[in-house]
């Protein structure tokens, strides 16, 4: 939103003698200037939110009652370290946080970015529904794991014929590469990148999923990689990057890197 706004300003005072005094709004135009923003108003956004959203869920009684399957195993450090009564859903925080940050720093029209956004809400929503299942069960079991994979393959899916169909990114899915090789092992693979894609995005949710359970595992697994693709989209974003790199370059994807600053100031501020 702030670079909508901002753009707007700037065409509305050009060639009046405001322009000079409002030239500062130039800096919502670079990525660098956008992602610091994102990931320090994600940061300020989960220390003054977390603690009210951790009194909410208390006060909902939306706390872990129920044995942990490494209590019942009779795991000496799981009896003493006992999550019975920690509040769940702490995911709450995190993805209110980043997706409000990142439709505040963001151009969030661009459809990737909105792609992104789609995805993290649907498997936000499906992590949602497990823990509730949970504490209204009182049973670690939670949603079944084919429901789940039902929802990420679907969602995995139509993720990749959007990007298959739309012009832009078509590339993405019909052009396979592999790491440290400058040109597509694949092109016109439409099927196969589909299928890539779909593999990718289920394995992805999933592997946070496993993650989850000890205390601060999955958001510190999360940091790490939400780190190395803030570099990674800069990259492929940037056309001189990519043409120095001789690696592929994506129209677009330089605003994934402010909402994987987004993500990992929240994810810091969830800390």
């Amino acid at each position: 939103m702030f670079y909508y706004v901002s753009q707007s300003i700037l065409s509305q005072l050009e060639g009046t003698d405001w322009a000079d005094t409002f030239s500062f709004l130039r800096l919502f135009r670079y990525i660098t200037f956008r992602s610091a923003g994102a990931a320090t108003t994600a940061l300020l956004l989960s220390w003054w939110l977390g603690p009210k959203v951790i009194a909410w869920l208390k006060r909902l009684k939306f706390g872990q009652q129920y044995q942990d399957k490494a209590e019942s195993a009779g795991d000496l450090v799981a009896r003493i370290l006992t999550k019975k009564g920690t509040p769940t859903m702490g995911g709450v925080l995190v993805v209110t946080v980043m997706d409000f940050t990142a439709l505040l720093w963001a151009q969030f029209l661009n459809p990737l970015v909105l792609l992104t956004l789609l995805s993290v809400l649907v498997l936000a929503g499906l992590g949602f529904y497990d823990d509730y299942a949970k504490i209204a069960l009182q049973s670690s079991r939670g949603t079944t794991s084919h429901f789940k994979l039902v929802v990420q393959t679907i969602l995995a899916v139509l993720i990749g014929i959007y990007l298959w169909v739309l012009p832009a990114t078509r590339t993405l899915i019909t052009d396979v590469f592999v790491p440290f090789y400058k040109y597509p092992v694949a092109t016109g693979a439409g099927v196969l990148g589909l299928l890539i894609t779909t593999f990718t995005i289920v394995g992805s949710s999933n592997a946070v999923n496993l993650t989850d359970g000890l205390d601060g595992l999955a958001i510190g697994c999360t940091l790490i990689v939400s780190f190395v693709f803030l570099v990674i989209t800069y990259l492929v974003g940037n056309v001189k990057f990519t043409d120095y790199l001789q690696g592929p370059y994506v129209a677009g994807a330089g605003e994934l890197t402010v909402f994987c600053a987004a993500m990992i100031g929240a994810g810091f501020g969830f800390l």
